[in-house]
Formats: structure tokens, sequence, C-alpha cells
């Protein structure tokens, strides 16, 4: 994927914008001590699925997430299955984490 991801804070979503069409990666924070990220949707436009847009978008969660000291909860069915496919990454998950039973997205 050659498009910059940008995080929208306000919105609570990590997106790109390619060809026109908008795909994000939506969360909300916990308010907890332990600050997690729950990532309850990500969403690829039809036309543009398998160019590794949705995983650029997990990539740049989980680097937010490491570098400002969050955890991610992934609960969409993407998001679990990412972390599945990418150990490397599974450092910024959130204690208790379970990538064996996938999660679903959910609209907000």
């Amino acid at each position: 994927m050659n498009s910059t991801v940008h995080h929208d804070t306000v919105r609570n979503r990590f997106y790109t914008v390619i060809d026109g069409k908008e795909c994000s990666a939506d969360y909300e924070i916990k308010e907890t001590a332990s600050r997690i990220i729950d990532i309850y949707r990500t969403f690829v436009h039809p036309d543009l699925r398998g160019r590794g847009i949705a995983e650029s978008l997990l990539k740049a969660v989980s680097s937010y997430a490491a570098q400002n000291g969050f955890s991610v909860q992934p609960s969409c069915s993407y998001s679990v299955l990412y972390y599945q496919r990418h150990p490397d990454q599974r450092s910024v998950l959130a204690e208790g984490v379970d990538l064996e039973n996938g999660g679903s997205c959910r609209l907000k």
C-alpha cells in the first residue's frame, strides 16, 4: 500500500483514503489504568480489498500503541486475524487477550 495512514484522535480511528475511498480501523480507549485501545471495527472498501490496506492500518495501531504506552485489545475479527498472522506485533496486546476465539466487528 502506498497511501499514508492518518490518526484521527477526535474520531478515534486510523484511516487512509485511496481512490477517494476511506478505509479505517476504529477504536475506543478503555478508561483503565492500563490504557487499552480496543479495535472494534476494521473496514476496507470492497473495491480495495486484497491490497494489504487493513494490515497497514493495524500496523499503524500497533506502532502508535508501542510508542505511547497503550495496550491493544483486538475485538473485531480482522484485528484478531492480524495478530494471529503477526506474532512479532503481539507485544502490544493487552493482558489476557485470547487470539483463538475470533472477534466480531461492530458499529459504534
